[in-house]
């Protein structure tokens, strides 16, 4: 019986601490494809490594929005990608430049390479979470 109180215990905080996250992307194109977003927590994963959530969705010409559920307080840093073909990954042209859609939380910008996670960082608390971002092609 103690062994029941104990995880109900433990496992109760978990949910009463956690936050739901909504995110708006502005910007898509097309129909086509799905919108694949990834959320990090630790700067040497950030944009490219594992991430601790992930969520692919439809992709819908205009404003997608996307809810990530029961958020632990942290850091984090978001990475999307517009995958127009569906094959996961980001097609890129000869000289390495991205033909799908790509944005990170924060809208931080790119320069010869993805931002550092410092620039993409945003914090989850207790209450819910909502952030926008506009995706480039």
């Amino acid at each position: 019986m103690k062994i029941i109180f104990l995880l109900i215990a433990l496992i109760i905080p978990n949910k009463l601490c956690a936050a739901d996250f909504e995110i708006t992307v502005k910007g898509l194109r097309t129909d086509k494809g799905q919108l694949r977003l990834a959320i990090f927590n630790d700067p040497q994963e950030f944009p490219r490594g594992d991430e601790i959530r992930s969520l692919n969705i439809k992709a819908k010409s205009g404003e997608v929005i996307a809810i990530f559920k029961n958020m632990k307080p942290g850091v984090y840093a978001l990475a999307i990608h517009h995958d127009e073909n569906i094959n996961k990954e980001m097609d890129t042209n000869f000289i390495g430049l991205p033909k799908e859609g790509y944005g990170f939380s924060n809208d931080a910008r790119v320069f010869f390479g993805p931002p550092n996670f410092k620039a993409a960082s945003f914090i989850i608390g207790e209450k819910f979470k909502k952030i926008s971002l506009h995706i480039v092609y």
